[in-house]
């Protein structure tokens, strides 16, 4: 090869390397973005790792923040279903770091009023003594029928006054939260709900009254799940825990009942809370 080539190949291969450095430092420093579908379409290899991911022992031992539970679907008609999921959370002294999503009247164009608050006060009073104990209640929608909140403003509005007045009564105000059933809004809908000083809790923000976003992390690992899965969704879990974690993302579980306790569901919660949270000592 003549001197000239010589050269000339010399610079392309220090101009390469640069580039290379400048990409690999713009990827290191990008902002982590989760994936829309909390990472289950990723693959775990046969030590129950993410491909390329492996969760080592000292991961799993992680003492980042605890993670918010979120208890949807709380309405008399899961009863049974809710004291297991409280029986697990108390195992790990989550009482302080659970918020129950309550629903007042629990689908009414199928039950009518027979699922409503005001016709359990077995239940009633079992929320309140989980309130005692350091839980947190706040509101699910009104009657958790589809797509509920993907309404008008007026029919919001009218949404949100019958729960109050439902739930008033009852011992239940000054609510903060509002997690709309199957997540579904519109810009409509949401102005009726941030007018009434709630705080919107979506999968990806929590939308507060003024209309600002906080950016959180909140998936659900649980959905029927069978028991030769839990290893797998626990991978994932604690992986999106870890880089939610080392970005300031806080990190929220979601469970519903019914779905929770079918197959392998409460394992994986026992797994996952003994390791994100203290045990009572």
């Amino acid at each position: 090869m003549n001197p000239l080539g010589t050269r000339h190949l010399a610079l392309m291969l220090i101009i390469l390397a640069v580039l290379a450095v400048v990409a690999g430092s713009i990827t290191h420093n990008a902002p982590y973005t989760p994936p829309p579908d909390g990472g289950f379409s990723r693959h775990t290899d046969q030590n129950g790792g993410i491909s390329g991911i492996p969760v080592k022992e000292e991961e799993r031992k992680t003492r980042n923040e605890p993670p918010l539970i979120l208890v949807h679907d709380v309405t008399p008609y899961y009863f049974d279903d809710i004291r297991q999921i409280i029986a697990v959370l108390d195992e790990y002294n989550c009482s302080n770091s659970t918020i129950l999503f309550v629903i007042p009247v629990f689908d009414t164009t199928h039950y009518g009023d027979e699922w409503s608050l005001r016709n359990h006060p077995d239940f009633v009073n079992y929320l309140h003594e989980l309130q005692r104990r350091g839980y947190r209640v706040e509101l699910h929608g009104y009657g958790h029928t589809y797509h509920e909140f993907n309404c008008s403003y007026e029919t919001a509005n009218e949404k949100l006054d019958n729960a109050t007045a439902l739930m008033s009564p009852l011992g239940f105000g000054n609510f903060t939260l509002f997690l709309p059933p199957a997540w579904a809004l519109n810009n409509e809908s949401l102005r009726a709900i941030l007018e009434h000083n709630l705080t919107v809790v979506m999968p990806n923000w929590l939308i507060l009254p003024n209309g600002t976003r906080r950016r959180i992390w909140n998936r659900e690992y649980t959905w029927y799940i069978g028991e030769n899965q839990v290893d797998d969704r626990l991978s994932v879990a604690l992986h999106d825990y870890r880089k939610a974690s080392e970005e300031g993302i806080p990190f929220y579980l979601s469970v519903h009942p019914g779905v929770v306790n079918y197959g392998g569901g409460l394992d994986f919660l026992r797994a996952f809370l003994r390791t994100t949270c203290d045990q009572k000592s």
